[in-house]
């Protein structure tokens, strides 16, 4: 009996089962490259979409606290003092809901979830929710991202999010004409305890107080008849202060008795107070100077800070005399040295 249609039904068979096993592998080929196309297609879809959602949130946070900033440029109170109104939220979160409204883009499904007004602590880097002393706003943004491949697997939409926050920081950089007092205080000076309430004098008769100096700022020969010259320009608006960046900025400081200009340093005062209460809140810069040593020639800027300026009687004459406060806004950006004025531009804060 031959054995020759036995061997090649086996043979068939064989490649058969051959063909067989090659379809399960190519099968399970095609399902690997499918969720390899899925995580590689889709996921990186979404970290688009996350990346967009993320400078959505920025956007929004910074437009809110930029707001805020405006709330506090139009009040005489403090930040720590000043309790925001109805009126002054609504603000603040119709600023960011708008400008997300205007960047979300194709992201359609993308809203903000949460908005929070509060006050930031950049030590722990966490929000509290107030009306007192709100410096900050909290954005999170959410929504759904439509697949691609991986809808083949059932997966049609990958849900999405992103915060930030936002903060007036400490005053950085303020613009020309931002320092309307030609007169700064030593860091030295600032750094001894809080700054609420330092009294510092700023002039007096025949004496001067090394905690403080006067200042041409980037005008030079850094004279008194230099310094009388800008005085009077500020006086009558004839001249302004330059920019100046905190860390950056160097300004010219005038050492010598300032009796003879004080006609001039009174005339300054006087068109710069206010009349009912006889004070000049302003902005005052803050130089380099460990000790209170009588500071000359360029001094390198520190920081901002904010003086209530003073003139007071005296039976040895008048004083000028400045009273530092921590808490107000200054038109300038943020990110400077903490010495109690805040930026109105905010900084991101996470």
């Amino acid at each position: 009996m031959s054995r020759l249609p036995v061997t090649t039904a086996l043979r068939r068979g064989v490649r058969r089962a051959g063909r067989g096993a090659v379809a399960v592998v190519v099968a399970v080929a095609m399902a690997a490259l499918l969720l390899v196309g899925a995580v590689v297609v889709d996921i990186g879809a979404a970290l688009v979409s996350r990346h967009h959602a993320q400078t959505v949130a920025d956007a929004a946070a910074l437009a809110g606290a930029r707001q805020l900033g405006g709330v506090y440029e139009r009040v005489a109170s403090t930040i720590q003092t000043h309790v925001l109104s109805a009126g002054d939220r609504t603000r603040v979160l119709r600023a960011a809901v708008q400008v997300a409204d205007r960047n979300r883009s194709n992201l359609a499904t993308l809203t903000l979830a949460e908005l929070r007004i509060g006050s930031w602590n950049p030590a722990s880097r966490s929000l509290a929710v107030t009306n007192l002393g709100a410096d900050a706003l909290l954005v999170r943004a959410s929504g759904r991202t439509p697949t691609f491949l991986a809808g083949l697997l059932g997966i049609r939409q990958l849900d999405i999010a992103a915060s930030a926050t936002a903060a007036l920081t400490p005053l950085g950089e303020v613009p020309p004409g931002g320092l309307a007092a030609p007169v700064g205080i030593a860091s030295g000076f600032v750094a001894q305890g809080p700054i609420d309430g330092k009294r510092v004098v700023l002039y007096q008769a025949g004496a001067a107080d090394s905690c403080s100096g006067w200042t041409t700022f980037t005008q030079g020969p850094a004279t008194v008849a230099g310094l009388q010259a800008m005085v009077s320009g500020l006086a009558t608006g004839s001249r302004s202060s330059p920019a100046a960046t905190a860390n950056q900025s160097r300004f010219q400081f005038v050492r010598g008795n300032l009796t003879a200009i004080f006609p001039q340093i009174k005339a300054l005062y006087d068109a710069k107070k206010d009349p009912a209460t006889g004070q000049w809140v302003t902005v005052v810069p803050i130089y380099e100077r460990r000790a209170c040593q009588a500071p000359s020639g360029p001094l390198r800027i520190a920081g901002f800070s904010t003086a209530v300026i003073t003139l007071i009687s005296t039976p040895g004459g008048p004083v000028l005399e400045g009273v530092l406060r921590s808490g107000s806004v200054a038109v300038g950006r943020g990110g400077g040295p903490d010495y109690g004025r805040k930026g109105h531009s905010p900084g991101l804060g996470s």
